[in-house]
C-alpha cells in the first residue's frame, strides 16, 4: 500500500476521532507542532527509526514534539504499535490539509525579499478571502533572491510579481526572439 494512502487513512481517522471528542482545534495545534518539529529536527526522525529505542520512549519523543495531550498520546501509541513512525510527517501534512479543508482555511505562502509589511499581508488576505470565501492563513517567507516585489502561492495558483520573475520573463522573451532570427 502506498505511503499517501496509508497516511491519509491515519489522518482521516485522527480527524474524525478528534471531532468526536471535540478536540479538533487542539489536535490541529499538536499536529502542526509535530510537523514543524519533524521537519526541522532531523535527530527526532533518526531516533524514531532507531531499533534500540523502545516503543515507550518513541511515544514519549512524539508526544514531547507535539505537546501534552491524552488524545494525542493515544494516537502516538497507535502509530508506534503499528510501526508507522516513518509516516508521521506524511500523516501530519495529510491531517493539516484535511483540517484546513473542513474549516475552509486557505493556506497562502507570501514570499518577499524582505519581511512583508503588515499592509501587504492584509491586502493579500482580504483580496484572497473575497475571491475564495475562505479564511486566509498567510505564511510569510523571506527570500532575497527574488530581489523585490512578492510571490503569492496557494494550492492551485501562483502569482509572481517579483523583480526576479519579471527579469526571467524578459530574458525568456529575448531568447525566443533570437531563436526566430537564427
Amino acid at each position: 500500500m502506498s505511503v499517501g494512502v496509508v497516511s491519509k487513512r491515519y489522518a482521516k481517522a485522527l480527524l474524525e476521532y478528534s471531532i468526536e471528542h471535540g478536540a479538533e482545534d487542539a489536535m490541529y495545534g499538536h499536529i502542526s507542532q509535530l510537523a514543524y518539529t519533524l521537519g526541522s529536527v532531523k535527530a527526532l526522525s533518526e531516533a524514531l527509526r532507531n531499533p534500540s529505542v523502545n516503543a515507550e520512549s518513541r511515544v514519549q519523543l512524539i508526544c514531547n514534539a507535539a505537546g501534552p495531550s491524552p488524545l494525542f498520546e493515544r494516537f502516538a501509541t497507535l502509530v508506534v504499535k503499528e510501526e508507522r513512525e516513518e509516516l508521521l510527517l506524511f500523516i501530519a501534512h495529510s491531517f493539516i490539509a484535511l483540517y484546513q479543508k473542513r474549516k475552509n482555511i486557505l493556506p497562502v505562502k507570501l514570499t518577499t525579499a524582505v519581511p512583508a509589511p503588515s499592509s501587504l499581508e492584509e491586502y493579500v488576505a482580504t483580496s484572497l478571502a473575497a475571491l475564495s470565501g475562505a479564511t486566509v492563513k498567510i505564511e510569510n517567507v523571506v527570500d532575497s533572491s527574488i530581489i523585490g516585489g512578492f510571490v503569492v502561492e496557494t494550492e492551485a495558483t501562483r502569482l509572481d510579481a517579483s523583480v526576479e520573475g519579471r527579469l526571467r520573463s524578459i530574458r525568456n522573451k529575448l531568447v525566443e526572439q533570437n531563436r526566430k532570427l537564427v
